[in-house]
């Protein structure tokens, strides 16, 4: 059951566009940061969805941010970033004005 909701999880992310790195605000971040890293560039996010492991996938956390008309999703295992997503919001422009998630 646990395996099906992540591949549930993943796969409505599958319209993203999927990297090794995304811009939060003016800081890039890498596959491989640290959640420690994530916190100093973004701060907190947004929302924090957690996944149990089990015998055949860790335990995951999907971090989710908003800002600069855009949804940031990461996902990391053991602290660390493995997969990066971004999303333009619906009928956002960028450069729209809105604030990073850190008031930059």
């Amino acid at each position: 059951m646990k395996r099906l909701a992540l591949y549930l999880v993943l796969t409505a992310f599958a319209a993203d566009t999927f990297a090794d790195s995304v811009l939060l605000g003016r800081e890039l971040v890498d596959k491989g940061h640290s959640a420690e890293q994530i916190r100093a560039v973004a701060g907190e996010p947004a929302q924090l969805d957690r996944i149990p492991g089990d015998e055949f996938s860790p335990a995951m956390e999907i971090w989710t941010y908003r800002a600069d008309g855009k949804v940031v999703n990461l996902w990391l295992v053991d602290g660390k970033v493995v997969k990066a997503a971004e999303e333009r919001m619906a009928g956002t422009v960028a450069g729209s004005g809105s604030r990073s998630p850190h008031g930059r």
